[in-house]
């Protein structure tokens, strides 16, 4: 259980639920921490082997996912990597989503891993004052990759956000989604997550960003437990839907007949809704610019 800020102590053990009842975010319990990262490429299934041979990620949810981590079958879900066609994707330089890192165990080995396997290096591995020793280094199809090493948080390790304000920004997906604000390594404002492994949504501050369509890293997404829920609570606060805020498949229907009597009668049509909504999703924009997608996974039906 997590306490507001400032209220750690003193608190009587009858007012405790009353005060993570106020003080949590009411969304973050709906929502699993963070989903995955769109990525558009002109070839999905060479995109994906690329990203399970060089990044070290395995078999995710579809044939068009990769992930990192086994993949359950249940909550809590391991993030992935989407890949949708797409033959005029901008690189990310410029974008509201600038980069995706990855975290190694021996980043100097891995850079040479890559160089012999062709893989651009944009520039060589060099201590980042405050944050270690990082690269960059870019797949075929313009996505800027950051690659690190961080032993506490190995494999995918963040996204970079580029927005006019960081702190509003990241205030907000906290809000929509939970997670718990910090300063990685002292120097970033980030949002971390943590379920499966650790995850961190990192902003820095860009008021010339352009927005995140259109790019290689076209969006993220979160995963609503109860999709319905968090946007209701999204619509309440004004945002900005790109798609059908509430997508529903067509329920089973059938006629019953009643009152048969001389061929006459009643005919009701009786809709049912289905268990499980399987794969329902909504986009929205969200600060700066940075396209979200919001995805109930068909796991998501038993909790």
């Amino acid at each position: 259980m997590r306490y507001c800020s400032g209220m750690r102590s003193r608190v009587p053990a009858v007012s405790v639920f009353l005060l993570l009842a106020v003080c949590s975010p009411a969304r973050a319990q709906l929502t699993e921490p963070f989903d995955h990262v769109h990525l558009a490429v002109p070839d999905v299934e060479r995109a994906r082997d690329w990203y399970v041979q060089h990044m070290g990620g395995n078999a995710g949810e579809t044939p068009e996912t990769v992930a990192w981590g086994k993949w359950p079958g249940d909550h809590p879900l391991p993030i992935q990597l989407l890949f949708t066609l797409s033959t005029d994707a901008r690189p990310t330089a410029g974008s509201a989503i600038d980069h995706i890192g990855f975290s190694f165990p021996n980043l100097e080995a891995k850079v040479e891993a890559l160089r012999a396997a062709g893989v651009k290096i944009v520039s060589p591995p060099a201590e980042a004052p405050g944050l270690g020793k990082q690269t960059v280094a870019e797949d075929p199809w313009g996505t800027k990759l950051v690659l690190l090493e961080d032993p506490d948080a190995p494999g995918i390790h963040h996204v970079e956000l580029r927005v006019p304000d960081p702190d509003a920004a990241l205030r907000w997906f906290v809000r929509a989604f939970g997670g718990d604000r910090t300063k990685y390594r002292g120097v970033i404002d980030a949002v971390r997550y943590r379920d499966l492994g650790v995850f961190y949504l990192f902003a820095v501050k860009d008021d010339r960003a352009a927005p995140s369509p259109g790019h290689a890293i076209d969006h993220i997404g979160f995963g609503p437990i109860e999709l319905d829920k968090v946007v209701t609570a999204l619509t309440a606060e004004g945002t900005k839907f790109l798609s059908n805020p509430n997508p529903r498949i067509n329920p089973a229907c059938r006629f019953v007949a009643a009152g048969e009597e001389n061929g006459r009668g009643i005919r009701r049509l009786y809709c049912a809704q289905p268990d499980q909504l399987a794969h329902r999703t909504v986009h929205l924009e969200g600060p700066g610019g940075v396209r979200i997608e919001l995805l109930q996974h068909l796991e998501a039906g038993g909790h």
